[in-house]
């Protein structure tokens, strides 16, 4: 261990020095510890080189001496390129490993919650914390081989301490804290800056991967030099945990540090921090659904608001998207917008750095690139084109309905700016027109003018509603929009602009004097197997005056109760005023993929609970019944229920990087892609995909992500990681022994950088597309300190007790 106790003395030192002395001072202090450390200058002798010994694996190339020099160096060159070449399996077997990490990671979980109305509805929320993660699986995902050699490398040599394994992880750390973030730095374009995002868990990682190094140097030259007792194996494992607490802590608690907290669209709809509990006001504004959240609650909810507002936030950021889509190209099917609107969302989330590295290994290998894949899977339609730089006026919605009583009606007018100029104003005239509602008797005739000031978006049109006692049917009359015109405030210029196809908007006025015409919406509806209950809505128009009882129950057809619904049959009640009413079917799931069985809703004669006369005049309101039966297909609609989930309940990277079956993962591994959409396959892509085409069979051996959630392939992939490392152990040590290089120079050099320049080119890849540093930098500080703390910790701690139980001194 004197080699890595005089490494790990450096490291100290020169942390230490940090902050503390100046150039000259600094360079001072580092040349004492080496005049102190080094040998004198007399002693020219070279310590013997470690005779070859066989590995946990592979065995001693025989002869092992008496070799030539053209020997040596043929035995070199094939070590290296056997090295480089398990490097490269490393890195896409990693690929797979890191796969399952996502997709546990964007594992989700049901919380039921109540409205305000009482009616109850589930929200999703991530089961792992971002931060938990990133300490955890992520490390464990990219420093596998480090941590897996320094394990297997105490296992092989019976317990006793070796240099491969704690050099590769010290090397390693050299190389992640100068190199990848030396790289991060000149990678990121001129003129753009990157600031890390979780400052409380970015400073925690940096004191813990600072200390570990102290402590190793404490333990190793300070408490018991040259051994490691049990207390010492344990706590340093135990550190492990602390970090991810710590860390854990300072992500759920950094808004009470007075940490400024920062403002922007959500990255993921689904909380990865504790739940807290939001304002009263924030809750009931966002359960009643009135519009966007309130200025303040955006803050709140990235500071902690409950889970129902993130999911709340994200559905309506989908929704957002979608209207925006649609709005830019009004000509294009619903189907293809909605496979946009999904790209676009999974495009904007924030990326983890398990996507980064399998992004860059993938790449590498000629897969192609992941975004540009799932564009072409999902057969997304060419760029549509961008509608012409003009302003838009029109109703948003253009139907509106309302009881006689309500008193006044507003409808919404909105101005879609387009491209114009910031300083447009748009003016648009508007007036009422008499349809089956007359002027004065059923409403009051409106006209005027509206206005929209710069950077104005929308107005609101009143009319007010004459409320009478004679029945009548619903009437309706409508709303029109004309006149438009746009114009620069301070020339005058006049600015393109027109009406929208929305330009008249109808009102429906609901009679309250009539009891009621009660049906369902339509004749026929459809419903999936797996949604647990089907609710049929039973409407009431034409009126919505007085108490009314409507009997129900449902009737067999191809589908049968109970295998595949359950029969319900019962009174629906409905209050003075109520306009709808739900009836809840139980949905039996048999997991068909193909199905097509229906079964009907049948009502009954409506009850008034109101005693009339036939001579009264009210007789002629009573209750009627409209549609009063209706068929409900139950179906199984695979392809789209996928869509619906991804689009608004996993709508994450897991969707682009997991696999569904073994026929999918080969068919990547032989399929060879060009890196840009589109174009050739280049030479280089070619060498690369034939090169790794070996080991890509091999690992799709491996099992799809989708099974038990990732976590099958998780342990197989990391079973093979094992294996591989344990062959890299091996083949680096004959490497140094056949060249005259000890164990501890080859980890920290040449091994060190095997296992880290995947990480390089992901954290590069991070640093320029991501709008912030944590996935770039921020990994760096924790992969250090994780790496320590458990490939160490777990190594040291197995053989300390080891030997604590022989007897022996663990040295």
């Amino acid at each position: 261990m004197s080699k890595l106790k005089t490494t790990l003395f450096l490291v100290v030192v020169s942390l230490s020095t940090l902050g503390q002395l100046t150039a000259q001072e600094e360079v001072t202090e580092v040349v004492r510890v080496f005049s102190q450390r080094l040998p004198s200058p007399e002693d020219t002798s070279c310590p013997p080189a470690k005779p070859c010994a066989p590995g946990v694996i592979v065995p001693v190339w025989q002869p092992s001496t008496n070799l030539s020099e053209c020997k040596i160096w043929f035995r070199a060159i094939v070590y290296l390129i056997a090295l480089a070449y398990l490097f490269f399996g490393v890195s896409i077997v990693a690929d797979r490993f890191m796969a399952s990490i996502e997709v546990i990671t964007s594992q989700t979980k049901s919380v039921k919650m109540k409205k305000i109305t009482g009616e109850p509805f589930t929200v999703l929320v991530r089961v792992w914390n971002e931060t938990v993660s990133n300490l955890t699986l992520m490390a464990l995902g990219s420093s596998a081989p480090e941590i897996l050699l320094s394990v297997i490398e105490i296992c092989g040599n019976n317990f006793e301490a070796g240099e491969l394994g704690p050099s590769t992880i010290v090397g390693s750390a050299a190389f992640n804290l100068f190199i990848i973030i030396a790289v991060c730095i000149m990678a990121i374009p001129n003129g753009e800056i990157r600031r890390v995002q979780h400052n409380g868990v970015f400073w925690v990682t940096v004191v813990w991967s600072t200390f570990a190094y102290v402590w190793l140097y404490l333990i190793l030259s300070v408490f018991s030099p040259g051994e490691v007792e049990v207390w010492e194996g344990v706590l340093t494992f135990v550190f492990f945990p602390l970090t991810v607490a710590s860390a854990y802590f300072a992500d759920a608690h950094a808004g009470q540090f007075g940490q400024r907290l920062i403002s922007g669209p959500l990255s993921s709809f689904v909380r990865r921090s504790p739940r807290r509990s939001p304002s009263k006001k924030t809750q009931d504004h966002v359960e009643s659904g009135n519009g966007a959240l309130p200025g303040d609650a955006n803050q709140s909810l990235i500071g902690g608001d409950a889970d129902a507002l993130a999911f709340e936030i994200h559905r309506r950021h989908y929704l957002d998207i979608f209207k925006q889509l649609r709005s830019e190209h009004p000509d294009a099917p619903v189907d293809e917008l909605e496979k946009h609107a999904m790209e676009k969302v999974v495009g904007e989330q924030k990326k983890s750095r398990a996507f980064y590295r399998i992004q860059t290994t993938r790449k590498m290998i000629g897969s192609g690139d992941i975004q540009k894949k799932m564009k072409k899977n999902k057969g997304l339609l060419e760029p549509l084109v961008v509608k012409q730089t003009m302003a838009t006026v029109e109703f948003d919605p253009p139907h509106y309905t309302c009881l006689e009583n309500v008193g006044d009606v507003y409808l919404t007018v909105k101005c879609d700016r387009g491209s114009v100029p910031d300083d447009t104003t748009v003016t648009v005239h508007y007036r009422t027109i008499a349809d089956s509602a007359q002027e004065n008797s059923d409403f009051v005739p409106t006209e005027g003018t509206l206005t929209f000031e710069p950077g104005q978006t929308e107005q609101k049109i009143k009319v007010g509603i004459v409320d009478n006692d004679i029945y009548e049917d619903d009437e309706q009359f409508m709303v029109r929009l004309s006149q438009v015109r746009a114009f620069r405030s301070e020339h005058f210029s006049a600015v393109p602009c027109r009406l929208g196809p929305a330009a008249t908007a109808t009102v429906i006025i609901v009679d309250d004097d009539h009891a009621g015409c009660f049906g369902f919406a339509s004749e026929k509806f459809k419903c999936v197997e797996s949604c647990g209950s089907f609710v049929a809505e039973v409407i009431r128009s034409r009126g919505a005056r007085g108490e009314v009882s409507i009997p129900y129950k449902t009737v067999d057809g191809a589908a049968k109760s109970p295998q595949d619904y359950v029969h319900q049959e019962g009174v629906l009640t409905f209050a003075d005023e109520q306009s709808k009413a739900e009836i809840y079917i139980p949905i039996t799931n048999d997991d068909e993929y193909e199905k097509h069985e229906d079964f009907y809703i049948e009502l009954g004669d409506p009850v008034w609970h109101k005693e009339i006369k036939d001579d009264e005049e009210g007789s002629e309101g009573r209750p009627i019944l409209g549609f009063s039966r209706c068929k409900v297909v139950i179906t199984e609609d695979r392809d789209f229920k996928n869509f619906v989930d991804k689009v608004l309940v996993t709508a994450n990277t897991s969707i682009m990087v997991g696999t569904s079956s073994w026929k999918q993962q080969f068919t990547e591994a032989l399929t060879l892609e060009p890196e840009e959409e589109g174009g050739e396959v280049s030479l280089q892509e070619k060498i690369m995909h034939y090169v790794a085409l070996p080991w890509k069979l091999l690992f799709a051996l491996i099992p799809p992500t989708d099974y038990f959630n990732g976590w099958c392939c998780f342990v197989v992939a990391i079973i093979m990681i094992g294996i591989l490392t344990a062959f890299i152990g091996d083949i680096a040590a004959a490497f140094g022994c056949t060249v005259g290089l000890k164990d501890s120079v080859t980890a920290l050099t040449l091994v060190a950088m095997g296992t880290s320049l995947p990480d390089t080119f992901a954290s590069r890849t991070a640093a320029v597309g991501d709008q912030w540093a944590d996935g770039s930098i921020g990994n760096v500080t924790g992969s250090n300190a994780v790496n320590v703390f458990l490939g160490i910790g777990i190594a040291w701690m197995i053989a300390a007790c080891v030997h604590a139980y022989r007897g022996t001194r663990f040295l």
